[in-house]
């Protein structure tokens, strides 16, 4: 028969043993606690640096290569995140300019500085005024100054230039394929000549938005906008794509893929509005 000291040595033997495993068991989890955490400190700081780089300001400079980042969902929030600034900057800085006509068109009263503004619009849409404020084409103003939705821009960005991946699109920071009215022009190395070159993403949104709104090729489209505005429809990449005309060779199976391309990433262009 086994003696109570011995009992006793044999229970403490025994809970020192289950107090060793259970500290085991406890540091264990407490390393596996510190570990996740640490994966999700990490996992947090490189979503924080790629939003970080999706929103690289780069109107005042050429396309970023992104090509470094993987094709589907990423590069397209990364070329999205690239050119919305530029395309959201053109359409506030039109849509200011469009009020203050609509403001002034049925006021008699015009300071020196007004009739300059006036001046400088007609002449940047390519409006043909004599200066004399009581005949002022209103209407072709009007027509001519006003936006194109930013969704639609986008997804014609997109397409023109696939995705800022395309060799027009990086050397040339051309992100809508328009070409020069001389084959010869960009001929230095590096640029792809016959079409236009731009030093910033936001040189070329805003060539693209003033070929739509002054270019005789796309009256059909400013016409069908400017119908939109009299039945007070909001403008949209929606109601606005199938509008465009003479754009591509391709007609409207151009149109067609441009919708299709902006109905399956609508989810992303609304994320970045």
């Amino acid at each position: 028969m086994i003696s109570s000291r011995y009992r006793r040595v044999g229970a403490a033997v025994i809970l020192s043993l289950a107090w060793g495993f259970a500290g085991n068991a406890l540091a264990s989890k407490q390393e596996t606690g510190i570990t996740s955490h640490k994966a999700q400190t990490t996992q947090s700081k490189l979503l924080t640096k790629n939003n970080k780089e999706y929103s690289r300001n780069s109107e005042s400079g050429p396309l970023p290569d992104l090509r470094k980042y993987p094709s589907g969902t990423a590069r397209k929030k990364a070329f999205i995140r690239t050119v919305m600034p530029s395309i959201k900057h053109q359409n506030a800085a039109i849509t200011a300019d469009r009020n203050w006509l609509v403001q002034k068109r049925y006021d008699g009263r015009w300071s020196p500085s007004e009739k300059a503004r006036l001046k400088a619009l007609a002449s940047r849409y390519k409006v043909s005024w004599s200066g004399n404020t009581r005949s002022v084409p209103w209407n072709t103003l009007l027509e001519r100054v006003d936006i194109i939705p930013s969704s639609m821009v986008v997804t014609m960005a997109a397409v023109e230039s696939g995705w800022g991946t395309s060799k027009l699109a990086r050397a040339n920071t051309n992100l809508f394929g328009m070409k020069c009215s001389s084959r010869s022009c960009n001929r230095s190395a590096g640029k792809i000549g016959g079409y236009q070159h731009f030093d910033s993403v936001k040189e070329s949104v805003t060539a693209y938005v003033n070929n739509l709104n002054t270019h005789p090729a796309y009256k059909s489209f400013r016409q069908s906008r400017a119908q939109l505005r009299k039945s007070d429809t909001e403008l949209t990449a929606s109601n606005m794509i199938h509008k465009l005309k003479g754009y591509s060779t391709k007609g409207k199976s151009y149109n067609n893929y441009l919708f299709s391309l902006y109905q399956s990433n609508q989810h992303l262009l609304t994320a970045s509005n």
